[in-house]
């Protein structure tokens, strides 16, 4: 056999709890998007697949470190980072068609982000959130419980990739969750998924 015959390997996407969502996300980009917001975009894993999706991209984290390693590894120039805090750096208002947020809000008050992000959005803008809640029912951690063998097979499968962002744990019960979004987000759709996460989407009237 010769060796132009012999495959290469294939080599393995990265992976994590985060990664897993951002099919689910792009998804829910409108058509057409017109200017995007990565909220709390760390090194920047999910700005260039925005940014492949609408006309323009705003990547924004509070850590000057992570906007520079996010820069490093740009490779769309219709990509604008901003090291600055989500709930103060002036951004434009009522001026995104879409908002993603991954495993950020629970950094900040529930009511003050959501708030900010209506702020933030164009009517019929979208909102999409990956977050993460705080385990006290018994579906709670059923949740997690079955997240568990799930996670182990697909980190044996496809391998981990590790965020050097600031990690904390999320205070709030996904109970508390829905009923603080149903109040501030009319219309919002909460799901609890697995992979220790739930997802948030909401389009503003």
């Amino acid at each position: 056999m010769s060796s132009a015959s012999v495959r290469a390997p294939r080599a393995r996407t990265p992976w994590s709890h985060n990664l897993h969502f951002h099919r689910w996300l792009l998804d829910r980009v409108p058509v057409p998007c017109e200017n995007a917001l990565d909220a709390g975009c760390g090194e920047g894993p999910l700005t260039p697949k925005l940014a492949a999706r609408a006309g323009h991209v705003v990547g924004i984290d509070r850590s000057p470190e992570m906007i520079a390693m996010a820069r490093q590894n740009a490779t769309r120039d219709n990509i604008t980072y901003v090291a600055g805090d989500l709930l103060t750096h002036p951004l434009p208002l009522e001026d995104f068609d879409f908002i993603a947020a991954v495993a950020v809000i629970h950094h900040a008050p529930f009511e003050m982000v959501m708030n900010r992000f209506a702020s933030l959005l164009r009517r019929g803008g979208v909102l999409a959130v990956v977050g993460l809640a705080l385990n006290r029912s018994p579906v709670d951690y059923a949740y997690s419980a079955l997240s568990v063998p799930v996670s182990r097979v697909a980190r044996l499968r496809r391998g981990w990739w590790t965020t050097s962002a600031r990690e904390i744990d999320p205070e709030m019960t996904f109970a508390q969750i829905r009923r603080a979004a149903r109040t501030q987000l009319p219309g919002v759709e909460l799901r609890r998924r697995l992979y220790f996460r739930y997802t948030l989407l909401w389009r503003k009237p």
